[in-house]
């Protein structure tokens, strides 16, 4: 049974229409999937994504480290003749190490909000609207995080 000419381009541009919809409407439901709140009590680390970091986690991260290290020292020579040392020691030294620093367990986010949650006696919070606050450091700074 042979499906002639029209029929089959007017199935392709069923699809195609069909699928570019499904494409709109999964890019329009994405931000309010990516909006909903942050429950605290279920905030931070689960067992299991301790004990993943403590086994596979951490290791790969000192392995990426000294690497970054490694090959932080081979370009360093045409880094300073590129003029982009500042940037080879931020992305090859800095960070991995910064990485090594993170919470076991933590995502990037949850680390953020635990150094934050750090006393400072230096710095009065002011909590304005969660989760807003208004930072002020005794040297007259003034900082607001939305």
């Amino acid at each position: 049974m042979a499906i002639n000419t029209k029929t089959q381009r007017y199935l392709k541009r069923k699809l195609a229409t069909t699928a570019v919809s499904i494409g709109l409407c999964l890019a329009i439901i994405q931000p309010a999937v990516a909006a909903i709140e942050i429950d605290e009590d279920d905030f931070g680390p689960s067992y299991e994504t301790m004990a993943v970091d403590t086994i596979v986690g951490k290791p790969l991260q000192l392995v990426t480290a000294v690497a970054g290290t490694a090959a932080y020292l081979v370009s360093l020579p045409f880094s300073l003749i590129g003029g982009n040392a500042d940037q080879a020691q931020q992305k090859l030294f800095v960070e991995p190490w910064d990485a090594m620093g993170r919470c076991l367990g933590c995502t990037v986010a949850e680390d953020n909000y635990y150094k934050s949650q750090a006393v400072n006696n230096h710095v009065i919070r002011i909590v304005v609207d969660q989760p807003s606050e208004i930072l002020i450091n005794t040297n007259d700074y003034v900082v607001v995080t939305p």
